[in-house]
C-alpha cells in the first residue's frame, strides 16, 4: 500500500472519504486530553491508561512500512482457513494454525468455523484468488482494519508494567515515530518536555489504582531519549537547542 494513501478510506468504486483520518482523529482529541489531566494531577488513572494504550496501539498499526507485510499474512491466514474442510472442529482447525505459526495468539471460533465449513468450496476458492492477487490498496484491505487489530495490541499493553516519570526541567524529546513499529514486552516514549513513560515486563494482574508520577534519573531521561530518538524517522523536536545536536 502507498504511503500517500496510508489512511485514506476507499469504496468499491476506490471513491476516498475522511472517514478513517476523522475516526483516528477523535481518538487522538480524548487521549490528548487524558494526557493533559494524568500531567496536570502528576498521576495516570484507569481511564486516561486505557486511551494512552489503545492510541499507541492505532499507532504502531497505522505504520505503512507493515501494510505489505500484513498483505502476506492475510495471504497465509486465507490460505490456511481454506483447508478447514479437512479438520473436524474449531479445535483442529486452531491446532493446525498454531502449529505453522501464522495465527499466534488467537483462535478462529466455534462459528466461526462453522461459517467456513458452510462456505461452498468454489466461494473460498474465489475469495482465496481474490486476495492471493491484491496488490494492497483494494477496498477490501482497507486500513480502517487497523482498529481490529489495535484492540488486541492495547489489551497486550495495558498487561505489561507501567511507570509515569517526571523531570523537574523540560528534558524529554519526542519525534515522529512515536511508538515502535513492532510492540513487544516494553518500551520507552515521551509524552510532553517534562513526562515520560516506561512499559516493561508483563504483570500478573493490572492494579487499577492510579499510577503516580515519579521523579526520574538522568540515567533514565537519556535513556527514554536514546530510545525516541533511534525510532524518529525524520523529525525530533524538544524543549531546548541541545536536540538539535541529537
Amino acid at each position: 500500500m502507498s504511503e500517500e494513501y496510508g489512511y485514506i478510506v476507499f469504496d468499491e468504486y476506490f471513491r476516498p472519504s475522511d472517514a478513517l483520518e476523522d475516526q483516528l482523529s477523535d481518538i487522538e482529541t480524548k487521549t490528548s486530553q487524558g494526557i493533559s489531566r494524568a500531567i496536570e494531577e502528576s498521576q495516570l488513572d484507569t481511564d486516561v491508561r486505557c486511551d494512552i494504550a489503545y492510541l499507541f496501539a492505532t499507532q504502531a498499526c497505522r505504520y505503512p512500512d507493515l501494510f505489505q507485510r500484513r498483505l502476506d499474512l492475510a495471504r497465509y491466514h486465507a490460505i490456511a482457513l481454506c483447508s478447514s474442510p479437512a479438520h473436524c472442529d474449531a479445535d483442529a482447525l486452531n491446532l493446525s494454525l498454531h502449529a505453522t505459526g501464522i495465527l499466534p495468539g488467537a483462535s478462529i471460533s466455534d462459528s466461526d468455523f462453522e461459517c467456513l465449513r458452510s462456505t461452498p468450496k468454489e466461494a473460498l476458492e474465489a475469495e482465496l484468488d481474490k486476495i492471493l492477487s491484491a496488490f494492497g490498496y483494494e477496498y477490501f484491505f482497507n486500513p480502517e482494519l487497523i482498529f481490529s487489530g489495535a484492540m488486541l495490541t492495547a489489551s497486550h499493553l495495558l498487561g505489561l508494567q507501567w511507570e509515569f516519570v517526571y523531570s523537574r526541567d523540560p528534558a524529554f524529546i519526542l519525534s515522529d515515530r512515536p511508538v515502535p513499529i513492532e510492540i513487544g514486552y516494553g518500551f520507552k516514549i515521551g509524552l510532553s518536555a517534562c513526562f515520560a513513560l516506561l512499559l516493561s515486563k508483563p504483570i500478573d494482574s493490572i492494579d487499577e489504582r492510579p499510577i503516580k508520577a515519579r521523579l526520574a534519573s538522568r540515567t533514565e531521561i537519556d535513556q527514554i531519549n536514546a530510545e525516541v530518538r533511534t525510532r524518529a524517522r525524520k523529525w525530533i523536536c524538544g524543549p531546548g537547542k541541545w536536540v538539535h545536536n541529537l
